[in-house]
């Protein structure tokens, strides 16, 4: 196979659309088999070389799909979000921006708000729903535990393993 070097600023791209790349910096789809041109972050696709070395048909044949995914997104008067996203509770919130180091979508930014019980100003978490992924990486750097996505609170996942449990206490 034909060599190819990556662009030098490929990285640098990745970053800004926070996007995977691998060790020699071509970028990584959300999964081979089933997203092979599509991306972690929605509405960026991947074609041609900038995944891996490709000849010609191989090109066309990621053009194509990436067209085809670009097009389903453009035909949609509005874009849909995933709906399980992160939720800040500010009231427990420490404004100790955890969340925002370990996003990898960029999704989680501070917002200054008045504390209801002193009425003084504090910074907290906020997610941008359009960005956030559903991924919960910042729902396990929350040391609060401020952070819960849509339909897997704690208290939905609390009830769901004693289901379980009563569930194999019926077993025996």
């Amino acid at each position: 196979a034909t060599a190819l070097i990556a662009r030098p600023d490929a990285v640098e791209l990745a970053q800004m659309l926070h996007i995977p790349y691998d060790q020699n910096r071509l970028f990584t789809e959300a999964h081979p088999k089933l997203a092979p041109v599509e991306t972690v972050t929605t509405g960026v696709f991947l074609t041609g070389a900038c995944q891996s070395p490709k000849d010609i048909p191989d090109t066309v044949a990621t053009a194509s799909a990436a067209s085809v995914k670009a097009c389903g997104l453009l035909s949609h008067e509005k874009l849909p979000i995933d709906p399980q996203i992160a939720k800040v509770n500010v009231e427990i919130c420490s404004g100790c921006l955890a969340c925002e180091e370990v996003c990898p979508f960029g999704a989680i930014e501070k917002e200054e708000i008045v504390d209801r019980v002193t009425q003084q100003k504090r910074w907290v978490a906020k997610v941008a729903p359009s960005l956030c992924n559903g991924c919960g990486a910042c729902n396990t750097a929350c040391r609060p535990g401020a952070i819960d996505l849509d339909g897997f609170t704690e208290e939905q996942i609390f009830s769901q393993i004693e289901s379980l449990a009563a569930d194999k206490g019926d077993e025996r």
